[in-house]
Formats: structure tokens, C-alpha cells, sequence
């Protein structure tokens, strides 16, 4: 992995829209690690000592939730970019135990990567570079 590409780890456990999100993120020049509940998370949390960001759904199976996850990634990587994606018309910026930003679904790809870039870029964290589009 080279110096300046950043990490991010995607949490969907929705297999389709956990693919497009990973490919529109490579596309942009990340490095993608997936997962598709809280539990295989943390694991690529505890393997990799780098991660830029998160992008993390809210609804996951298996009994914690993408806030829980929210709130354990915060700790333990406190720098990182943190992106919440929710379904759900009643979560708000507030709910959120520590500071992300929310995007309802349908969410507009090119707005999460922005947001992704942005907090990254804030954080002194060198982005990816841009693979040219045809």
C-alpha cells in the first residue's frame, strides 16, 4: 500500500449497496476494507493499524449496532474521517454518540466521498490519488 492511500472501512450489510459503495470508492483511489456487521469490523479494526474513515450503516445484524461501532471506532481511532448511512427518517446529527455525519438512504455517492475527502483533508491525512476518468 502506498504512503498516501488512505483506508476506509465500509460496514453494509446490504451485499449490493456494500459493492457499489466499494467500488466507488476504489474508483476514487481508497483502499476498502468491508465488512457486513459490527463483529468482522472490529476485526479489520484489531488487524490493521491504519484506517482513515468509516462508513457504516446503523441497522446491522447480530445485536450491536453501525452506532455502537460508531462509538467503539471513535475510541480507538479518534483522528479517523466517520460517515453514518441510515435508512431511517428519524436519526439525526445529535443522535450520534460521538461527531460523524449522517446520510439518509438514498445517498448520493459523490457526496459521501466529498464528505470523506473533507474530513480527511481536515485531519492532515494525505488523499488518495485520483485515478483519471474516461
Amino acid at each position: 500500500m502506498a504512503a498516501s492511500q488512505s483506508t476506509i472501512l465500509v460496514v453494509e450489510d446490504e451485499p449490493f449497496i456494500r459493492l457499489i459503495l466499494i467500488e466507488a470508492l476504489q474508483d476514487e483511489g481508497y483502499r476498502v476494507l468491508a465488512a457486513s456487521n459490527v463483529l468482522e469490523a472490529i476485526g479489520h479494526i484489531a488487524r490493521h493499524a491504519r484506517i482513515d474513515g468509516l462508513v457504516t450503516d446503523v441497522d446491522l445484524p447480530g445485536g450491536l449496532s453501525g452506532l455502537d461501532l460508531l462509538e467503539l471506532f471513535s475510541n480507538c481511532r479518534p483522528d479517523a474521517a466517520r460517515i453514518v448511512v441510515s435508512g431511517r427518517g428519524d436519526l439525526t446529527q445529535e443522535a450520534l454518540p460521538v461527531a460523524g455525519r449522517i446520510f439518509a438512504k438514498p445517498y448520493s455517492l459523490d457526496n459521501v466521498i466529498a464528505e470523506l475527502d473533507d474530513q480527511i483533508r481536515a485531519k492532515g491525512t494525505v488523499l488518495p490519488s485520483r485515478r483519471m476518468r474516461s
